[in-house]
């Protein structure tokens, strides 16, 4: 599994490219593509608050993802006859198709990078905004979002009791106040400086899809990769389709993970900065009650805690 926009935090990899250096290429490649030091930014030496910025954050988080990936299925030598499922949140899901071998590393964040711009472009000229919903049913969260029709919608269904609404920034607050009122928990603005996933972002998905259309030839995937929008997998011929309706559909997290669930699936591993993704599925599962292992490399511990599961559990070649 591979975290979206809004798990960035800074220092984030710092850790593990001083212990693995090698994988900072990564980092510089996607630094001139960006025309910025990543590094600089994930470390605060640029400014503050640029990591947060869609266009670095997004490109930051997937630089990290891929090298986290490449030496966990590569240097560790994980048995990829194993991996049955490659999924992303949101922007995850470029990391994951990296991980299937859809493109290189190079054209993903070439794609990454483009599809920040845009997203950021369009806050600018349409003010956004995202915010998580805690401790409400979905069923509330629509009535309350009924009254705020064409300008707040549901974005992302997260858990059985976190929902992320999306729309324009104004409208959000007062939907926000009017959740609370409704017996909401918590209600928590997310990093993000945009309204994603909803229609708000149509003309985004099509400036990615001209994009797409000229720069990208996507190559036949090596594992399968699993689409948490549209809750099913996909090969090549799909991915214009689901990268671009990405933008303005809900992401079905908990859908998507139910049905995994559902296939006997009980081992899951977040690549990438965080523990969010981490969190959900554990949630889920319990509520299923479904036993699972979630492993993540949030940390260096984490990882070490990781590769000790892996070779435990077989999942490893060589320890």
């Amino acid at each position: 599994m591979f975290p979206g926009q809004g798990s960035q935090y800074p220092d984030m990899g710092k850790e593990f490219l001083d212990i693995n250096n090698k994988y900072s290429k990564y980092f510089k490649i996607s630094s001139k593509i960006a025309g910025r030091d990543l590094m600089e930014i994930i470390s605060g030496e640029s400014g503050r608050g640029l990591l947060d910025n869609t266009r670095f954050s997004q490109i930051s988080i997937y630089s990290l993802s891929c090298a986290l990936n490449d030496y966990i299925i590569g240097e560790l030598s994980v048995n990829k006859r194993l991996i049955s499922t490659l999924l992303g949140h949101s922007l995850g899901e470029y990391s994951a198709l990296y991980s299937s071998g859809a493109y290189s590393f190079k054209q993903g964040a070439e794609l990454v990078w483009y599809r920040g711009k845009i997203m950021s472009e369009a806050n600018q000229k349409t003010e956004g905004m995202m915010a998580a919903v805690l401790g409400t049913e979905i069923n509330v969260i629509e009535g309350v979002l009924a009254g705020f029709k064409d300008k707040v919608y549901v974005a992302n269904y997260n858990d059985y009791s976190q929902t992320v609404i999306s729309g324009y920034k104004q409208e959000v607050r007062e939907a926000v106040s009017d959740l609370i009122e409704h017996g909401a928990k918590r209600v928590i603005p997310l990093k993000v400086n945009i309204a994603s996933h909803c229609p708000l972002m149509a003309e985004v998905s099509n400036r990615l899809e001209e994009f797409i259309g000229k720069n990208i030839k996507f190559g036949d995937m090596k594992l399968p990769f699993f689409s948490t929008t549209e809750v099913g997998y996909k090969n090549k011929n799909d991915l214009v389709k689901t990268l671009t309706g990405q933008l303005t559909n809900p992401i079905r997290w908990v859908e998507s993970i139910e049905y995994l669930l559902d296939r006997g699936i009980n081992v899951f591993l977040e690549i990438g900065p965080g523990k969010v993704l981490s969190g959900l599925v554990g949630r889920i599962a319990r509520k299923k009650g479904r036993e699972v292992m979630v492993l993540n490399t949030s940390k260096t511990e984490d990882i070490e805690d990781l590769k000790n599961s892996l070779v435990r559990e077989g999942f490893i070649y060589e320890a």
